[in-house]
């Protein structure tokens, strides 16, 4: 706390006081001590020029916690594009593996092949064998 205290030019008790209001949020260790990361001294920053234009702290709580709700909401984006990219991977090899099978196929088999993939499917098979390919 002291660390934090020096690094964004607060009092201990400023930190104490935004953490009762729940403007920062501490972590907590397995001795059960506060410790803040790299995000709570963003968080002082801004709280300070909020202050700076008169904002009221009350305000100022609700503006961080929206922040905070953007930050978790890109976090879940990454995720879920980090997944969908590994999921698109496999379905690139996937498809890598079944072009010479598919190939080899004459085209009334080709032809049965195809009527027995869903429209989705198939778009999405196409798009990925044009992006792959």
């Amino acid at each position: 706390m002291g660390e934090l205290a020096r690094e964004a030019n607060v009092s201990k008790r400023t930190i104490d006081y935004y953490t009762q209001l729940g403007i920062l949020t501490p972590e907590r260790s397995d001795s059960n001590y506060r410790f803040y990361g790299a995000e709570a001294v963003e968080t002082l920053h801004l709280v300070s020029q909020y202050k700076e234009l008169n904002i009221p702290l009350l305000e100022i709580k609700e503006k961080v916690e929206l922040l905070k709700t953007t930050r978790v909401e890109q976090e879940k984006v990454l995720k879920y594009t980090q997944d969908l990219s590994k999921r698109m991977e496999y379905l690139e090899t996937e498809l890598k593996e079944m072009k010479p099978i598919l190939d080899s196929l004459s085209k009334e088999e080709q032809k049965n092949v195809m009527n027995k993939m869903s429209t989705q499917s198939m778009a999405l098979a196409k798009l990925l064998m044009v992006l792959f390919t």
